[in-house]
């Protein structure tokens, strides 16, 4: 299981996490892995949040429930409210002793706790929902190794992977192989939903995206279809260029009432809750996601 551990100030999370977890990589997401009986729970922290809106995204992205941790209200923990109840996250574990507008919001439904040690008490009861059965993975970072060849970390986030699975990963376009697999360091002949995993494939190095087999249900185009629903939070005009987001993917657009247009091509699927952002926005980055026509 995934758990994004928010909050606007990153000791807090960074506190939060190392109560629970031994940290396992670092750069603008951290991972933190949390053994407790038979389950093994995977922490993300947002590392450069909230100074890059990026990690936020690419946390939820991940997650499967969230720790949102509050110890008092800032215009960036406003943020991280309209980002959950936008993207409809509603299971996870809210960490505060203060009385919260929190009521008609996902988070209504969090688990309420006032202290890091009953959130952490909570959070090994949690147990994974069943996810779907196509192979869907993000891949956070790829490198050589000498001796190895090219090496990608990533999550399983619905299906599995299982060596030799010939993939291809969005928006690059690239497909890979799967030499290997391992799961923290150890060997494993396939990886399932909830796993945080290392590959060595056949492929070119890639950047950060969505992993998927090369038969699937996404669609690939710079024009999506739908209706765009802005938060009631943000209050601006947007009458410029924004970023589309998801799955890893941060592309560059305009948005309107019932169109997406964008730089390049972005893969989503039919109903998709694609995050529209006004990055440069100094009070709220979050404008409103985009639901791709079913």
């Amino acid at each position: 299981m995934f758990v994004a551990v928010l909050s606007d100030k990153p000791e807090l999370r960074e506190q939060f996490c190392k109560l629970l977890g031994k940290e396992t990589n670092k750069d603008d997401l951290a991972f933190y892995a949390v053994a407790h009986g038979d389950k093994l729970i995977t922490l993300v922290d947002p590392v450069l949040y909230p100074e890059k809106l990026q990690p936020l995204l690419y946390s939820l992205s991940i997650a499967d429930c969230v720790v949102l941790l509050v110890d008092a209200l800032s215009p960036r923990v406003g943020e991280l409210m309209v980002a959950l109840n936008s993207l409809k996250m509603d299971k996870g574990i809210l960490v505060s002793a203060l009385q919260l507008p929190i009521t008609g919001t996902v988070i209504e439904k969090y688990a309420k706790v006032a202290d890091m040690q009953n959130a952490k008490e909570k959070l090994l009861l949690l147990q994974r929902e069943q996810g779907g059965e196509q192979t869907i993975a993000l891949l956070d970072k790829s490198f050589a190794v000498k001796s190895v060849g090219n090496v990608a970390l990533g999550v399983v986030k619905s299906g599995k992977i299982k060596k030799h699975d010939k993939l291809v990963l969005f928006p690059d376009k690239k497909e890979i192989e799967v030499r290997t697999l391992q799961i923290h360091d150890k060997d494993s002949e396939e990886t399932i939903a909830g796993d945080r995993f290392g590959m060595a494939y056949k492929g070119e190095l890639v950047d950060r995206g969505l992993l998927i087999p090369l038969r699937n249900e996404f669609e690939v185009n710079t024009i999506v279809n739908g209706r765009f629903m802005q938060s009631p939070f943000f209050k601006d005009e947007l009458k410029g260029r924004i970023h589309a987001y998801s799955n890893f993917q941060f592309i560059e657009g305009n948005v309107f009432e019932n169109e997406l247009k964008l730089s390049k091509p972005l893969a989503f699927e039919k109903g998709e809750l694609i995050v529209v952002a006004d990055a440069s926005n100094q009070k709220l980055r979050i404008a409103g996601v985009f639901q791709s026509k079913w």
